[in-house]
């Protein structure tokens, strides 16, 4: 069988050799006969006149993936790629961020991460930036508030700076009572915009400040900071003068050095005559420096006195009697023992002291609109007298609070009153009609 197959092969081969043979020379005419060659153009071939504008879909929309994706890594703080150390601490962080929402970062190689030594940047307030970076939904703590804005400060964030000025000037969020607290905490970091800006802030609530240890324990250069400044309210430059003395007081032995210094930025021109005689007397151990006699002799010459010296934000309370007109039978010359009664009425009063204060500038209430004023309340409680002790019912304990709030401003207030003359209401306008209340130009007694 074998050699059957082998014959068979062997003449298929050789009948194929024979059919190819006679067409070898045609083959080698055809081989040397090049094929022409045209373009797509010219063979027809055109773009359509639309062009090809073909939306390329998927099941999702690629693009938000990515997007989706790149803030999933961001977030979860996947793969990071350069380490930031602070004050001993490493925070593992993406370059890209970091260049995206900072201006140091920009434009900066940092091959062995990035080292951040300054003074006012806390590894706290880097923690809270980086966080406000990667999320949308970072929130913040209002003891945090300075850190941050260091942070943001010193590594050039615009849009999150831009986001805590407007914080700031919210003044239903950030009181006065808070921008205190937020100025004490700003010293530690030496001067800066939002130092200036949160002492701006303190006005009514600057008696209130200056009953809290932490005034007390202020340095000299910030208390002269405050005491100088135009916008604190004060019911006359004579409180702003033992607001001096009580912070002189507190550690007297090491702070009489500073007495001359803290009373430059009291301006005893706006002071009545009567009551700088007074405290001459009073307070000889201090008024015995020379150099305070010529800092208020300088002050009361001709020449000072004539000029028109900064202003204070000029408020007035309508329980004390200090910031009457000399000729009303009301006035009392201001001393130490009065004024720190007076804190003392401050304290009892709580967060509620700024709301008895009346801007200078605000029109004088006469006794017949007061009247009017008061016949309309009472007519809105007896609508609502069945309401209010519904109120008061269900909530029992809120009432006992409000009460012992309320005996507390009356003592107090009894207490700054005793030893005036019987009879008088210090809570009530001036019958009298002082052009002190009346005239907001009209500063002195």
């Amino acid at each position: 069988m074998n050699q059957e197959n082998e014959a068979k092969t062997s003449e298929w081969m050789a009948a194929l050799d024979t059919q190819k043979e006679p067409n070898d020379a045609s083959n080698e005419d055809e081989e040397t006969t090049p094929i022409p060659a045209c373009s797509l153009r010219e063979m027809g071939y055109r773009e359509p006149k639309d062009g090809f504008d073909k939306k390329l879909c998927s099941k999702t929309d690629y693009k938000e993936y990515i997007i989706h994706q790149m803030n999933t890594v961001i977030s979860n703080q996947q793969k990071p790629d350069i380490v930031v150390y602070i004050r001993g601490q490493n925070f593992n962080c993406h370059l890209a961020v970091l260049k995206t929402c900072t201006k140091l970062a920009k434009d900066v190689r940092f091959p062995n991460g990035l080292t951040i030594a300054h003074k006012d940047v806390t590894a706290k307030g880097f923690e809270l930036a980086y966080d406000w970076m990667i999320h949308q939904d970072s929130t913040l703590k209002r003891k945090d508030i300075v850190e941050l804005y260091m942070a943001a400060e010193y590594m050039q964030m615009p849009e999150l700076l831009t986001n805590l000025w407007s914080l700031f000037h919210e003044e239903t969020l950030v009181t006065d009572g808070m921008a205190f607290q937020i100025y004490l905490e700003c010293l530690s970091y030496g001067r800066s915009k939002l130092q200036s800006l949160m002492l701006n802030r303190v006005r009514r609530f600057f008696l209130s400040a200056v009953t809290t240890e932490e005034y007390l324990r202020l340095e000299f250069e910030a208390v002269c900071e405050i005491l100088g400044h135009y916008n604190i309210c004060v019911n006359s430059e004579m409180e702003i003068y033992y607001s001096a003395v009580r912070w002189l007081h507190h550690d007297w032995p090491k702070r009489k050095e500073y007495a001359s210094g803290i009373m430059e930025v009291v301006q005893f021109q706006l002071m009545p005559t009567q009551f700088i005689t007074s405290i001459r007397e009073e307070l000889q151990e201090l008024h015995n420096i020379p150099a305070v006699q010529t800092i208020i002799n300088g002050a009361l010459s001709s020449e000072n006195m004539q000029q028109n010296p900064n202003r204070r934000h000029w408020v007035y309370d309508m329980k004390i009697p200090h910031h009457h007109n000399s000729a009303c039978p009301r006035w009392r010359c201001l001393d130490l023992t009065a004024f720190n009664t007076y804190l003392e009425l401050i304290i009892a009063a709580g967060p509620n002291y700024s709301q008895s204060l009346r801007d200078r500038a605000a029109p004088f209430i006469t006794k017949a609109q007061q009247e009017q004023e008061q016949k309309q309340q009472k007519r809105g409680k007896k609508k609502s007298h069945k309401k209010s002790s519904e109120k008061e019912k269900s909530g029992p304990e809120k009432g006992r609070l409000l009460n012992k709030r309320k005996m507390l401003h009356s003592t107090a207030l009894h207490l700054y009153a005793d030893g005036r003359a019987p009879g008088r209401e210090y809570g009530r306008e001036c019958e009298y009609e002082c052009e002190y209340l009346m005239s907001p130009n009209n500063d002195v007694c």
